[in-house]
């Protein structure tokens, strides 16, 4: 899996492609959480998903970690472009309840 981030204001905006796994997530859970405590005015989580092909219950549960960690903060947790199986995925887990599916980053920027 590949993955990248960048902080743009109160927004974290990280990018991602391939398979968020049992194999993956941990160094991905690692760096998320290292941005996320090094940038304490983040409270917002925006996921662009586009690139991902596969996400299995490991990768589920660090995205719901973190989603914790931003609602002490105020903030919220939004997906952009997911793929029709990946948005099932997130659907099916529980996720349109507590995060919102957008179609661009910048339209996500707009409204925080």
């Amino acid at each position: 899996m590949h993955y990248s981030f960048e902080v743009q204001g109160q927004a974290l905006i990280t990018k991602l492609q391939g398979e968020l796994d049992l194999h993956t997530s941990p160094e991905f859970k690692e760096t998320l959480t290292d941005l996320l405590d090094t940038h304490p005015n983040v409270k917002h989580l925006i996921m662009h998903v586009k690139g991902l092909t596969f996400v299995d219950s490991s990768g589920l549960g660090v995205i719901l970690g973190r989603y914790r960690e931003l609602q002490e903060r105020g903030g919220q947790l939004f997906f952009v472009q997911p793929k029709p199986q990946i948005k099932r995925v997130l659907q099916m887990s529980g996720f349109q309840k507590i995060s919102e599916f957008a179609d661009s980053t910048s339209e996500v920027l707009e409204r925080i």
